[in-house]
């Protein structure tokens, strides 16, 4: 979110972009180019300020949040209540999520435009289902999709849930779906139990480390210090941990196996530094694919790694012959494993733990990307 004050200190401003410095880079050109309204904004930036967020739905919810709060003078389609859109709860057995103009009695807005506000509904539909259909009672297509439950009940817990996702309380949220998933889970009930965890996987996905507008308006450094407090947490596992690698293996039986390395500097998740292998080794032992992996990445000339964390346990540890600090991070029980046997358990909202869940969780998904090219390539 980067914000414009005038000399007197009064937000002007407020808007959002994954690149700062381009999006910021294109109000400061000549007047000509720039339309009337647009200069006169630029004509009175005194100051630009920015708060870093984790991910776009929060940069979302966060600009609603602040141009609610403080009507920028020139955030203008968002004070003109013919021009912003809105998202309501309607009422009801079957209540559902409507977006409108209309700022009384909204859950969440303004949003510049439509398809922002549907936009963020249809992404929080995977954690909290509702329903479309004019006769919400009998089971519609999106049922099947996991993405509507006509039962009463848990229709209106979802809509709680949507109620509070849409107002950015994704603690509360996360911690429902995790009990609601031990309770079904210790009735042996695993067929709910695996919906709920999806669902928090979902969640989890779309938020990356889920965080209140709120909070980012009482500290808007929030994401540094998250990031250092993420570092302080794993100072056990080396000092100075400027770099971190994560190392996972993609394979279908062993065939076109491929392996990932993603990387985060000084806290911060960077896929710039993202780099893919092509897995030579033939064969079902995923140790071996490893060993090859790293073998070659330490081999190549990139800067030297002051941690690395392999997807597994002790059994991917086996490999280890380098004098880097080295652990494995085993999935099942999120226990991060030694070399010498040593176990070490963060809790579940430890910001060192979630910096390398996520990094597991985008080692996963990248590996896969180029796993599946190889699939795609021979099926032809």
């Amino acid at each position: 979110m980067y914000i414009y004050k005038d000399v007197q200190g009064i937000i002007i401003y407020v808007g959002k972009a994954k690149n700062l410095k381009n999006r910021v880079h294109q109000y400061f050109q000549s007047p000509v180019k720039l339309g009337p309204k647009t200069a006169a904004l630029v004509s009175q930036i005194k100051t630009i300020e920015y708060i870093e967020v984790f991910s776009e739905i929060e940069a979302l919810l966060l600009e609603g949040k602040l141009i609610r709060k403080f009507k920028p003078k020139y955030n203008i389609a968002a004070k003109d209540d013919k021009s912003p859109y809105y998202i309501h709860i309607t009422t009801g057995k079957y209540p559902k999520p409507i977006v409108n103009h209309l700022s009384s009695g909204s859950v969440a807005g303004p949003f510049l435009n439509g398809y922002v506000a549907r936009s963020i509904l249809r992404q929080f539909r995977r954690v909290a289902p509702y329903c479309t259909s004019i006769t919400p009672e009998k089971p519609c297509f999106y049922t099947h999709l996991g993405l509507c439950d006509p039962d009463p009940i848990r229709y209106k817990q979802n809509i709680a849930k949507l109620k509070k996702l849409l107002k950015g309380q994704f603690n509360s949220v996360t911690r429902e779906l995790k009990l609601q998933m031990t309770k079904t889970s210790k009735e042996k009930n695993f067929e709910v139990a695996a919906i709920f965890r999806d669902k928090l996987k979902n969640l989890e996905y779309l938020l990356q480390t889920p965080v209140a507008a709120d909070e980012f308006i009482v500290n808007p450094n929030l994401a540094d210090d998250k990031r250092r407090e993420a570092l302080e947490n794993l100072s056990k596992l080396g000092k100075n941990l400027h770099r971190i690698e994560m190392y996972d293996i993609s394979n279908l039986s062993g065939t076109s196996a491929t392996g990932a390395m993603t990387v985060a500097i000084d806290g911060a998740v960077t896929p710039g530094e993202y780099r893919h292998f092509t897995i030579k080794f033939k064969g079902l032992d995923d140790v071996s694919m490893m060993r090859e992996m790293l073998t070659r990445r330490l081999h190549n000339d990139w800067p030297k790694p002051d941690l690395i964390i392999l997807d597994g346990g002790m059994t991917q540890l086996s490999i280890v012959t380098w004098d880097i600090p080295t652990f494995g991070l085993a999935k099942q029980e999120e226990i991060i494993f030694s070399k010498s046997g040593t176990k070490i358990k963060l809790e579940g909202n430890n910001p060192g733990l979630q910096l390398l869940q996520l990094l597991r969780d985008e080692a996963h998904r990248f590996s896969r990307r180029l796993h599946h090219k190889h699939r795609s390539a021979t099926i032809k």
